[in-house]
């Protein structure tokens, strides 16, 4: 384990504030993430910002999947989906603990909006986009096979499916390993620090950032070479700290999901069904529980969106009638969550769904110097910040430009890998006193850090958090490694109690509260204001809203659809 708690971070932004760095990265999600490890393995100095926490916004609120898109094929865009399926094959390969493969069901019914010879054809092309390499290899499955795969899929004019792989991953720790692996090549990251300004040199290009630490209460000056804005849904914000902005390039999109017991809808895999409205929708198993989702529709809720109790009636009829026999209600509900894509168009796209709008990214060079970038996917992080960095290079000093070596993240795992899942989690079981469930987690999540993390713990806090699969032990290792600033950052983000365990973790927040805060070293009103902040948190971003007073049932409806 490499220390990276609070003393690390206040290091890190005294350390470039003194001395400058090459490449200044602003956002904390999967794209600024991605940039910083390609400028660190290149062997430049960088710094990266985000004013809340890493991987806050959409990148911890995703549909867990790393995927070629196979939808994208009917809008059209092969060149996306091929650098995908390239991507996802790589990851994959590189951090096989990590990026894990999961089947994903097609079916066909004669009702539907895809007939079962359109589902061949799609994965045909599928297969050929990723040169039909092992991992793109399908198969056509009948009525009986398919229920062999998922019992509860409605069989009601069901002409059979097509089975295919993909790949899933924790979003929120996908990023946090991606900023590990950067600091291990040498780079820095800071969360809870916003950039508020830029100042020009003679010829109006950015030399210097202006940085508000939050937790110290002080703005800091960074010199930089570059400054690359990742802010996801608030790029534009970012680009207007330069110059006000009268074109806006970026129309943000919600996506709802829904979290129920992975035991409600038994399944091998994933599985994808339509809404009414003829929208494809997935019930996605992640650890214990199933996703259901996700809409698609344009939003004006960059900050937090929230999910509404139509939006939610939508993805529950819609799965009802794909499971009939599940008979879902918002009881069933264990949470629910929704993120904000960052897509890149225009108004002129007028009345034109998100979902055909491309997922590919767009990247723009300021006149001062700033380079943006929006758009992309979660899958394609690495070969989209490889290319953001070859463009800042033209940004460099010569000097520094030529020091720069070439980018080495198509070679470098993102964690230690290189061992056996499985006779990990034995030993973890047999030493440790585990059950497989929170054996397998442990792995999951911390790799082959999973052993010391239990070793150097306290023996009480081996023990499970309420009947979760969680475990004491990883309160205080996240909080001495992976730069905790709150018990949001801690339950969110990096232990996912909010999306995996019962309650989000509330029915055991006092005791949870007591191990952060004897590890983070919080008096008694601190750790009391953590604990509301949290319970706030639960509310807003995991719990159905009503719809905004302001719009109608009917318009909730439609923008659900």
């Amino acid at each position: 384990m490499s220390a990276w708690g609070l003393d690390e971070r206040r290091i890190a932004l005294e350390r470039a504030s003194r001395e400058g760095v090459d490449v200044l990265v602003v956002g904390g999600g999967i794209t600024g993430a991605g940039v910083l490890r390609d400028a660190a393995s290149r062997g430049l100095s960088a710094l990266l910002v985000e004013r809340l926490d890493f991987a806050c916004g959409t990148s911890s609120r995703s549909s867990k999947m790393i995927h070629g898109g196979l939808r994208y094929l009917a809008h059209g865009q092969f060149a996306v989906t091929r650098q995908a399926v390239q991507e996802r094959d790589l990851l994959a390969r590189l951090n096989p603990n990590l990026v894990r493969p999961l089947e994903f069901l097609f079916p066909a019914w004669r009702d539907g909006k895809t007939p079962y010879w359109q589902v061949r054809a799609a994965l045909s092309v599928y297969a050929a986009l990723a040169n039909f390499r092992r991992s793109s290899r399908f198969k056509m499955l009948g009525a009986d096979e398919v229920a062999e795969f998922c019992p509860g899929l409605r069989q009601d004019g069901l002409r059979g499916a097509g089975v295919y792989r993909d790949a899933e991953v924790d979003d929120a720790r996908l990023v946090l390993e991606v900023l590990k692996s950067a600091r291990r090549l040498g780079a820095e990251a800071v969360n809870r620090a916003e950039v508020v300004g830029f100042e020009r040199n003679g010829d109006r290009r950015i030399r210097a950032v202006q940085v508000h630490d939050e937790l110290a209460g002080v703005t800091v000056r960074i010199p930089a070479h570059a400054v690359v804005n990742a802010a996801g849904p608030g790029v534009e914000r970012v680009r207007g700290l330069d110059r006000p902005t009268t074109t806006h390039s970026l129309r943000p999109a919600k996506g709802v999901h829904l979290v129920i017991s992975r035991q409600r809808i038994p399944a091998r895999g994933a599985v994808a069904f339509e809404g009414l409205d003829g929208r494809h929708l997935f019930l996605f198993p992640w650890d214990d529980v199933a996703i259901i989702g996700t809409t698609d529709t344009w939003t004006s809720e960059i900050g937090e969106p929230i999910v509404t109790i139509e939006e939610a009636h939508y993805l529950l009829s819609a799965a009802n009638r794909a499971f009939p026999h599940a008979a879902l209600t918002t009881n069933d509900l264990r949470c629910v969550y929704a993120g904000v894509r960052p897509l890149v168009g225009s108004p002129d796209d007028g009345d034109k769904p998100p979902s055909s709008v491309s997922r590919d990214h767009q990247v723009w060079d300021d006149p001062c110097g700033l380079v943006s970038a929006a758009g992309g996917k979660l899958t394609t992080h690495r070969a989209t910040g490889e290319e953001i960095v070859d463009r800042v290079l033209h940004h460099l000093p010569d000097e520094r430009r030529t020091a720069a070596g070439p980018s080495r993240t198509a070679e470098l795992p993102l964690r230690d890998d290189a061992f056996e899942r499985a006779e990990l989690e034995e030993l973890l079981c047999a030493r440790y006193e585990l059950d497989s469930a929170r054996a397998a987690r442990l792995v999951r999540t911390w790799g082959a850090d999973a052993e010391r993390l239990l070793e150097e713990a306290p023996v009480e806090e081996r023990r499970p958090i309420g009947r979760s699969r969680f475990s004491f032990a990883e309160i205080g290792w996240s909080l001495r490694s992976e730069c905790v600033t709150s018990l949001c950052d801690l339950l969110e983000r990096r232990l996912r109690l909010a999306l995996l365990a019962e309650g989000q973790g509330l029915w055991e927040l006092e005791e949870i509260a007591d191990s952060a805060a004897v590890a983070a070293g919080w008096d008694a009103d601190r750790r009391r204001a953590e604990c509301e902040a949290y319970r706030e948190a639960v509310c807003t971003r995991y719990q159905i809203h009503p719809a905004p007073a302001s719009v109608k049932p009917a318009e909730a409806r439609s923008a659900a659809a």
